[in-house]
C-alpha cells in the first residue's frame, strides 16, 4: 500500500537565443509549490523569479513568494546553491529553495543536452565526454551542475 507520494517536475524552455525559462513543480501530501525562473543565457543571470506556494506547513513558507524575487540579478555559478538555501530558504521556504536549486541544475543539463543533440546530428559518433569538456570550457560556472552521479 502506498503511504506517501511525491512528484517533482522541472521543465526548461528556450525562448529565443538569450532567454531560458525554467519551471519547477513539487507536490506531495504536505506541500504543493511552483517556481519559475527566467535566465539570460548569455550572462547566466536570473532575470525574474516567481514562487507560488499552494500548500504548506509553516507560517514562513508563504514568505517564499516575496523572498525569492531577491534572486533576480544573481548569477548561476558554484556558490548559487548555498546562497539560495541560506538567503532564500531560511527566510522563506526550504523546500522551495531546493526546488529552485533543482531548476538551476536542470537548466545547465538541458542546455548541454541541446548542444549534444545538435552536435550528434552533425557527427553521429561524437563522444559526449569531449562535448562535455567543451561545454564546461565555454560555461565554467555551470560545470558543477553537470557532474552526474
Amino acid at each position: 500500500m502506498l503511504t506517501y507520494s511525491r512528484m517533482k517536475s522541472v521543465g526548461v524552455q528556450k525562448q529565443g537565443e538569450e532567454r531560458r525559462v525554467v519551471s519547477g513543480v513539487l507536490e506531495d501530501e504536505l506541500y504543493a509549490m511552483e517556481c519559475e525562473i527566467a535566465v539570460n543565457w548569455s550572462t547566466l543571470t536570473i532575470e525574474a523569479v516567481q514562487a507560488r506556494m499552494k500548500r504548506f506547513t509553516t507560517k514562513r513558507c508563504p514568505l517564499a513568494e516575496e523572498v525569492f524575487v531577491k534572486a533576480e540579478g544573481w548569477k548561476l555559478g558554484p556558490d548559487l546553491d548555498s546562497r539560495i538555501k541560506k538567503e532564500l530558504g531560511r527566510a522563506g521556504c526550504r523546500h522551495m529553495a531546493i526546488l529552485m536549486v533543482d531548476c538551476c541544475r536542470a537548466l545547465a543539463r538541458a542546455e548541454f543536452a541541446r548542444d549534444l543533440t545538435a552536435a550528434r546530428e552533425q557527427e553521429p559518433n561524437l563522444d559526449a565526454k569531449v562535448l562535455l569538456e567543451d561545454f564546461c570550457g565555454r560555461y565554467p560556472d555551470l560545470a558543477g551542475y553537470l557532474r552526474f552521479r
